[in-house]
This record gives C-alpha cells, structure tokens and sequence, in this order.
C-alpha cells in the first residue's frame, strides 16, 4: 500500500511590478547636445497647437512632436490652425487627418475647446537626448528620453539663459564647457523647510553658428569642422578657461558652504 506523503503548501513568490527605467544617455550624445544647446534660441516661446485624440492630451508641436507621431499610426493628431478671434475658441478643422470620410466628433471637439491653444510659454528646459529646448507647462514626455536629461532652463537678473544645477549631475563634466560663471546661488528646500540643495544658475555660453569657434568666435576651417575649435591655440586657451571657470564655481560654493556654517555656529 502506497504512502501518501502530506500535501506541502507552497508559498507563492511574490511578483514586483516591473518598473521602466529610462536608458542612460551615451557620453557621445551628451557631447553632441552640448553643441546643440549653444545653438538653440532660448527666448522663443511655444503654444499647443496639436490635439492628440489618444493621449487626450493638447501639445507643441515643437516641443512634443515625436512623442505623439512615434510609433507610427498609434496616435491620433489634430493640428489646430489657431484661436478664432471672435470666439475665442481653437479653430479645429471638420475631420480627421487623412480621413476625410471621418468627422470629428462633438465629444472630441469638447475635448479640444477645454484646452488653451493662445498662451504663450517659456521655453524653461533642455533634452539632450532629442536636442531640443522645449516648455515643461506643454510637455512631460522628455523626462523617459533617458535618465538625468533633462536640463532646467531659467532665465537670470540680467536676462541671460541658465542652466539651473548642482554641478554634481551626471552629465555635468561634459556639458561644462558650455556653462559660465555662476550668476547665482539658490537654495532648495524640501517639505520640512530643510535645504536639500545648492542650485547654481550657469549661463550657457552661446555661438553664432555651427561653423563658429567656440572660444575665438572665428570661422572653424572647413577641414577641421569634425571639432568646434578653428586652431590648436584656440583649444589649448579654451582647456585653460574652462579649468579657471571650475575653479572660480568651486570657490563659490565653498564661500557659500562657509559662511552657512558661520550663521548656524552664531
């Protein structure tokens, strides 16, 4: 007569939810958006002008674009023209792109109207990972481009540009260069009222064009156009102002560090 041996209740494992985590930006696309960002013309502003049916969501074509074309056919997009004066409503067109035997709905027209399309804003970030400067207000996609790509924009007393940072991201070695002197120094606090960091505000140091020196601001000559320094004086003189550039911001926090410590040891 066979044995039965008794039942073993086995614990199930317990499953984590998987969690994406965006990819790591390459230094070699960290470089390259380096060049970009001195490029890019950061007083512009930007407006929804686009309506995703999908996403229910109204964005920038300029900020946002690829976000909602990407994967092809997946989404649903309808260019708004403007904003009719008269009413003050989104000038929306009777049917959907590409599908003239399809009008829009009155459901996705309510959609669309509760939506502003005339507010003007900031261009207040940077991705590196798609080389673009973009408003934080119209799109949230960038920040799963990759990790730590995004750069927050603000714009200074004296109405330069900066780059608002610690100095210990990352990505900082390599865009460095392409930052100025601190023009200030911020504190940001947590929940509690606690400072949790030190945020310098790092002028970018922008060029006239892709074809200019970034130190000398002269013409780069065509055979060297793979670099952005027209002669090997130029970069040896950049190396040296970028290192003095790390000295003066370290010296800088460190006062900042000092004379915290005082105010709290009175």
């Amino acid at each position: 007569m066979a044995i039965r041996k008794p039942l073993v209740q086995v614990q199930p494992k317990k499953i984590e939810m998987w969690q994406w985590q965006p990819p790591p930006l390459h230094p070699g696309v960290v470089t390259m958006a380096k060049h970009k960002l001195q490029l890019e013309d950061l007083s512009q502003t930007c407006r929804r002008d686009h309506y995703c049916v999908r996403c229910v969501h109204a964005f920038c074509s300029h900020c946002c674009d690829d976000h909602h074309f990407v994967p092809l056919g997946s989404h649903i997009v309808i260019p708004i023209a403007g904003v009719d004066a008269a009413t003050g409503k989104p000038v929306i067109p009777a049917h959907y792109p590409r599908r003239p035997d399809q009008p829009i709905t009155d459901f996705v027209i309510g959609l669309i109207n509760a939506n502003d399309f005339a507010e003007e804003h900031p261009r207040d970030a940077y991705c590196m990972y798609c080389f673009m400067a973009f408003s934080t207000a119209l799109c949230h996609h960038h920040h799963t481009c990759a990790a730590d790509c995004v750069l927050r924009i603000v714009r200074s007393h004296d109405g330069r540009h900066c780059v608002r940072c610690t100095g210990d991201e990352p990505w900082f070695p390599y865009m460095e260069s392409v930052l100025g002197d601190p023009v200030a120094v911020e504190e940001e606090e947590g929940d509690d009222g606690e400072v949790v960091a030190v945020l310098l505000l790092l002028p970018v140091l922008r060029r006239s064009s892709p074809t200019a020196c970034v130190h000398c601001g002269g013409e780069v000559p065509k055979h060297m156009r793979r670099s952005v320094l027209c002669s090997p004086d130029c970069d040896g003189a950049h190396q040296l102002e970028v290192a003095q550039r790390r000295e003066r911001r370290d010296a800088v926090l460190a006062a900042r560090r000092l004379a915290k410590l005082h105010i709290d040891t009175v």
